[in-house]
């Protein structure tokens, strides 16, 4: 009886023992984290702060964006080595040469004389006053600029009469695959459209190259006197 109680006791013992070592060690498990150190967390007072660096703008204010289009691109003044057709017009026409590459072109020079045929119109009947196309090939004359109108680029040339550019002068624009001319004619105190220019070219025409109204007489007078 003695021996069944010792075993008894023994049991129980070793029973107690095994549920309180669980225990111990998470009491140890906590205190070893307790004892052990926290970073340090600082309240900011910065108002951004909520703000990630990566919600920032992919470009510094003031710097175009890379596919941004430049106006430039469109009406320029390439060199006549870039394109023949950006050379003086009455070198394309035959006329005197007045840089490195300017050289006559067949294919403006016939578009200009079918155009000439047009401004007889606003010549002076004299037979001492030279020709319209003579006249206005004359005078100097800018370099060949291309613009560009709807899907099409057009050349922008100018032409007038020696000492005289102001009241004797042609605005022109030429396409090339087209080999067409259109102008605008300033003779005799009035404006002949010549090559039946579009509306569009027509306000293309007026804004590169502006007729001084104090040019035109209201009154209808032929100014036979320009000449």
């Amino acid at each position: 009886m003695k021996v069944r109680i010792l075993w008894v006791s023994l049991l129980m013992g070793l029973l107690l023992g095994c549920t309180q070592a669980p225990a111990g060690d998470a009491q140890g498990t906590a205190a070893a984290a307790a004892a052990a150190p926290q970073p340090e967390v600082q309240a900011s007072t910065d108002p951004e702060a909520g703000i990630e660096d990566s919600e920032s703008s992919p470009y510094e204010e003031g710097e175009p964006e890379d596919d941004a289009p430049t106006p430039a691109a469109f009406d320029y003044e390439p060199s006549c080595e870039e394109a023949p057709l950006a050379t003086h017009f009455f070198t394309l026409v035959g006329g005197n040469t007045v840089d490195n590459c300017g050289r006559a072109d067949a294919k403006v020079t016939a578009a200009f004389d079918e155009l000439m045929k047009e401004a007889a119109q606003g010549d002076i009947a004299d037979p001492d006053v030279p020709s319209q196309r003579e006249r206005l090939l004359s005078g100097p004359s800018g370099p060949g600029v291309p613009k560009t109108l709807g899907r099409e680029t057009w050349w922008f040339y100018t032409a007038c009469q020696a000492h005289q550019c102001g009241t004797h002068q042609l605005a022109m624009l030429y396409q090339p695959e087209q080999t067409r001319l259109v102008g605008r004619l300033l003779s005799r105190c009035k404006v002949w459209w010549l090559g039946n220019p579009s509306a569009e070219q027509r306000e293309l025409i007026d804004d590169t190259a502006p007729v001084d109204a104090s040019l035109l007489r209201s009154d209808g007078s032929t100014c036979d006197d320009e000449a």
